[in-house]
């Protein structure tokens, strides 16, 4: 009967997971796949739906914190915050302005000089942006999904397929006595 020593695969985790660890190696990997796979497919996805008025969405995408634990390895995707109101788009406003936040007309005046997208004659920077943002309130937005498009299941499972790879052994290292 074979006798399995888990105790290796303790030291093995703390090797990858714990202080001292070879975190850089993670962190190389997960670096490598967001520059080399992640960020061209949304990029690709915001240029094929046309999504790009000043740039500033596309070059926002960054990944977050490296989180992890026994079990699991964990990210966000930091990006501008109106990221979601293109993703999924936007109902009708029910509710007023939320203090500390910019009114949507400026952040449409912005974009409207971004764009830049020409200002009827009877119009001005600020008139067009407040009548696009009162368009917005009434009816919503329609959803523009570039992330669902770009960030797809297989392009997730070659992350997962690369740390299998490269650090498999390491955290599956087992000792096995007969």
């Amino acid at each position: 009967m074979a006798e399995i020593d888990l105790s290796k695969l303790g030291d093995a985790l703390d090797t990858f997971l714990g202080p001292g660890g070879n975190d850089d190696l993670l962190n190389q990997i997960i670096e490598n796949w967001w520059n080399q796979r992640v960020y061209p497919e949304i990029a690709r996805s915001m240029d094929e739906k046309k999504i790009n008025a000043s740039s500033a969405l596309k070059q926002s995408f960054v990944p977050g914190e490296i989180v992890k634990s026994p079990t699991s390895i964990n990210t966000i995707l930091l990006a501008e915050d109106y990221w979601e109101f293109v993703e999924y788009g936007r109902k009708p406003t029910r509710n007023g302005h939320i203090e500390g936040t910019p009114y949507l007309w400026q952040s449409i005046k912005e974009w409207i000089r971004a764009k830049p997208i020409a200002i009827p004659q009877n119009m001005t920077h600020d008139s067009l942006a407040k009548a696009i943002a009162k368009k917005i309130h009434r009816r919503g937005t329609k959803a523009n999904p570039f992330l669902e498009d770009a960030f797809t299941e297989s392009l997730q499972m070659e992350l997962v397929n690369e740390l299998n790879a490269r650090l498999g052994d390491l955290i599956f290292a087992v000792e096995v006595k007969s």
